[in-house]
């Protein structure tokens, strides 16, 4: 049986995180990336990477909360390898201060029990802020992206095929201004690809 191939579209951080993620968990894939920009000209290059997420309406707070701590996992094991300073990411410990009296879910956050020390404010520190009534303060994870990406498209290439470039991504965005992802997908879904994995951003930077 022929391996299975994947077209990953776009090359910032969610396209190769998804394509390493890919390649890891099925070796017998072949998966190419195609973007008409790779780092440093994506977004994700000029993207925050401090690892605190932020409630979505519509997904359940159990979901959310599996994300975030899979992800910090993930990057925490990465954070204590010998590829951490490589791959630009490291701990940083910090302090959310709010202006307000917190709501019951902002005091006590869903992801407390998942970064590293979560604790209020003392008196003494709020005293810094004069502003604000309530504060936070714990350990999480910061990714610098330009590296980060590097890395990622580095671990990838060693576990399996090297990235494409499709020529035809650059003129679908000026064939379809404004146009919708099924367009995209007329233009530049490889026609050898088994799958295709929507990971870009429109317009960037």
């Amino acid at each position: 049986m022929a391996a299975p191939k994947v077209a990953v579209i776009g090359a910032g951080v969610v396209g190769l995180s998804t394509a390493l993620c890919i390649v890891e968990t099925c070796p017998s894939c072949s998966v190419t990336v195609l973007s008409d920009q790779f780092s440093p000209n994506t977004t994700s290059n000029v993207a925050a990477g401090i690892l605190i997420p932020h409630t979505y309406p519509g997904t359940p707070i159990h979901v959310q909360k599996q994300w975030f701590k899979e992800t910090f996992t993930y990057l925490f094991a990465l954070s204590n390898s010998n590829e951490a300073s490589e791959a630009g990411v490291h701990l940083v410990s910090g302090w959310q201060i709010f202006k307000n009296t917190p709501t019951p879910k902002e005091e006590l956050p869903f992801w407390s029990d998942v970064v590293l020390g979560f604790r209020p404010m003392s008196e003494a520190e709020l005293q810094k802020f004069p502003q604000h009534q309530f504060g936070q303060a714990f350990t999480t994870l910061k990714c610098e992206c330009p590296p980060y990406l590097l890395w990622l498209e580095k671990s990838r290439c060693s576990a399996g095929p090297s990235a494409g470039v499709s020529p035809s991504l650059h003129q679908c965005h000026r064939l379809h201004p404004g146009g919708s992802c099924s367009h995209l997908a007329l233009d530049i879904n490889p026609s050898t690809a088994q799958s295709s994995c929507f990971c870009f951003a429109l317009w960037e930077r």
